[in-house]
């Protein structure tokens, strides 16, 4: 019986130091990661550029899924609505951590995030779109962002600032349906639509050079960062 026992204790203590069994960690660092890179935004000018290759191979997060894992207020400024920050952009991780419902998950998940090798987070500094955001105004939208690489210790190491704006089509569309004194929320929401969509396509292609804008160099943001100017 004595041999059955120690036996069995020393498959037991097997299967606690299983390798094959995924590592866990308190989320709670996850919010202490997320707070420190909030205290460690860099100005529009305040970090080197990154190399294309540098924002490539790290954990992804939104402004607003950072301001979630942090535990702090996401307010109500169109920088950080959630038409502006896709879910698509998250580490599956971070949301697992936000939305998930198991412990055990959210605690794999939390470990899975710390072990990124860094965090690119996209931060959006300027939406100028007037129609996506409900204001009858033809000029044409773009947005202005900064992707930030924030190393394993939550402070940056470089950024990469980049804009976008609405497909031509759509923006015309949507001057041509706004006739009206007031903006038809179904065109609000058709412009914001494409503008996360355009998003999408312009962070796919954020790791080589990018395209020649054709937005207006007159825009308020290239004004604001005209050292950093699109070609």
């Amino acid at each position: 019986m004595r041999e059955i026992a120690l036996l069995a204790l020393a498959v037991a203590a097997g299967a606690c130091t299983n390798p094959s069994r995924p590592a866990e960690a308190d989320p709670a660092k996850v919010q202490q990661l997320a707070q420190t890179m909030l205290r460690n935004v860099p100005v529009p000018a305040g970090a080197r550029d990154c190399k294309f290759e540098e924002v490539l191979g790290g954990a992804t997060l939104t402004r607003r899924t950072l301001l979630e894992l942090a535990h702090e207020p996401i307010g109500t400024k169109a920088e950080v609505a959630a038409w502006i920050n896709p879910p698509e952009l998250d580490s599956p991780a971070a949301r697992l951590i936000l939305d998930g419902k198991d412990e055990v998950q959210r605690r794999r998940a939390a470990a899975e995030l710390l072990a990124a090798p860094f965090y690119l987070v996209y931060h959006i500094d300027l939406v100028d779109a007037p129609i996506a955001l409900g204001v009858k105004d033809f000029k044409r939208p773009t947005v202005g962002a900064r992707a930030i690489r924030y190393d394993k210790t939550g402070h940056p190491a470089c950024i990469l600032v980049f804009t976008w704006g609405q497909d031509p089509a759509k923006y015309e569309w949507s001057v041509k349906k706004t006739d009206r004194p007031l903006v038809d929320p179904a065109v609000q929401k058709a412009m914001q639509d494409d503008l996360a969509a355009q998003m999408l396509k312009r962070i796919a292609g954020l790791a080589a050079p990018p395209p020649p804008s054709n937005l207006p160099a007159d825009t308020r943001y290239e004004r604001q960062h005209p050292e950093r100017e699109t070609p």
